[in-house]
């Protein structure tokens, strides 16, 4: 198969999938059946390429429907991010935060 690009204006980039995946523990085959793709796929995806000709446009919107349904919030850039470029964060759960991040900021 012949290497290309992943267009950019996808709903995921192929880094950002990697690094949810590797929040949650995942393993690609993981994310796979949540999303209901093939682990080859999701490979392929999150190493840039275009994961076959054949390929659903929809499979990379149910990744990213997968991993934000785990907890994920993905950023838009410049969006409360330290760096202003696109990100991710974990949401928070249950309200409970960790003592170390107590502050008056979180206060409920």
């Amino acid at each position: 198969m012949a290497e290309a690009t992943v267009p950019a204006n996808l709903a995921l980039a192929p880094e950002l999938c990697r690094a949810a995946r590797a929040l949650l523990g995942w393993t690609a085959a993981e994310l796979a059946e949540r999303a209901r793709v093939t682990p080859g796929w999701v490979q392929e995806f999150e190493q840039g390429r275009e994961p076959g000709s054949d390929a659903d446009p929809n499979e990379v919107e149910r990744l990213r429907g997968a991993l934000e349904e785990a907890g994920i919030d993905f950023l838009d850039p410049g969006e409360a991010s330290s760096g202003g470029g696109p990100g991710l964060r974990v949401k928070q759960r249950g309200g409970y935060i960790p003592s170390e991040r107590l502050s008056s900021a979180n206060d409920v």
